[in-house]
């Protein structure tokens, strides 16, 4: 019995959604990094790395792409299982190593943010446009509020089971993402596998403005040299860059402000859950403003308002 595409459809969004949800347990960083420095002896600067080479390898992207577009979403999500199992246990065993040199700590969660950009992209990529243009942006707002909520809920799982064992945790968290992917691998199919197309031609009804623009499909150098790619590189870099810098060094900020530590975890829920509310809204609106205004005024306006955000830590 083949499954009909609406089914296929929901389906890849449903187990979509569900893994950007646990990968969103990135955002927890600040519910335990401050246990992991005392229990390994590390200087700020030693577990700052470790935050640092966590976010660089979440967003060390466009290896993951290339590898995305070459062999497709399955096996994606294939390679995401294997190393995320493989290197959240290495880091648990590393939390019973106090021995152990500390830059193998920052190296192996470089490889677990670099393990966690595979599930991200191959998710994004697969399902954002199965229900075509007109409802891009809900898809999106849906993708990347899971993953703000899974910030939230894991900050939740974090501090109700595992506090202050964060060797367990990393334990809990290698066997469930991984799961999770094997699910995606299993259930995700991207629209491109799904919805072929009648013609390797442009609709003869598309507008003669657009064709040219849909014919061209460009590639990685030429890329590069576009204008248009570096003005977006810079606005993701800081309208994305600085939040997360800001998240990943909370417990700290509360501690150098004389505040509670016991209060990061509820701050960590109230950022997640914030950003989930602000990204679907976010991709709704633009959605429905898009005959009128172009989706890069929102991006515009966001890093606006992310930088009057960031005045107020002055």
């Amino acid at each position: 019995m083949t499954v009909t595409s609406p089914w296929r459809h929901a389906a890849s969004v449903a187990v979509g959604t569900l893994i950007l949800f646990s990968v969103g347990s990135a955002y927890v960083i600040s519910a335990w990094n401050n246990e992991m420095k005392d229990m390994l002896g590390m200087t700020q600067v030693e577990i700052t790395a470790v935050g640092s080479c966590f976010t660089f390898g979440q967003f060390n992207l466009i290896w993951v792409g290339i590898f995305y577009d070459h062999f497709g979403a399955r096996y994606s999500f294939l390679v995401s299982a294997t190393f995320l199992a493989t290197f959240y246990w290495t880091a648990a065993w590393l939390t019973t190593a106090p021995l152990a040199p500390h830059w193998m700590m920052a190296a192996t969660f470089a490889c677990i943010g670099f393990s966690h950009a595979f599930p991200t992209l191959s998710a994004i990529a697969a399902t954002e446009g199965l229900y075509g243009d007109a409802h891009r942006g809900k898809i999106m707002g849906i993708l990347a509020g899971s993953y703000s909520g899974g910030g939230a809920a894991f900050a939740y799982i974090y501090h109700a089971w595992f506090d202050p064992h964060v060797g367990d945790f990393f334990t809990f968290m290698g066997w469930e993402l991984s799961v999770l992917c094997l699910l995606g691998a299993v259930f995700i199919q991207s629209s491109s596998h799904l919805d072929k197309p009648q013609s390797p031609t442009v609709d003869e009804e598309t507008p003669l403005e657009l064709k040219g623009k849909l014919e061209h499909n460009i590639t990685l150098w030429p890329l590069l040299q576009t204008a248009q790619f570096w003005h977006l590189f810079v606005v993701v870099l800081v309208g994305v860059g600085s939040p997360l810098f800001v998240m990943n060094n909370l417990s700290f900020l509360v501690e150098s402000n004389g505040g509670d530590a016991a209060h990061v975890p509820t701050l960590v829920q109230l950022f997640s859950l914030f950003n989930l509310v602000g990204r679907f809204a976010m991709g709704a609106i633009s959605d429905a403003w898009l005959p009128t205004v172009p989706r890069t005024h929102f991006l515009t306006a966001s890093v606006v308002l992310v930088g009057l955000v960031q005045l107020s830590f002055v």
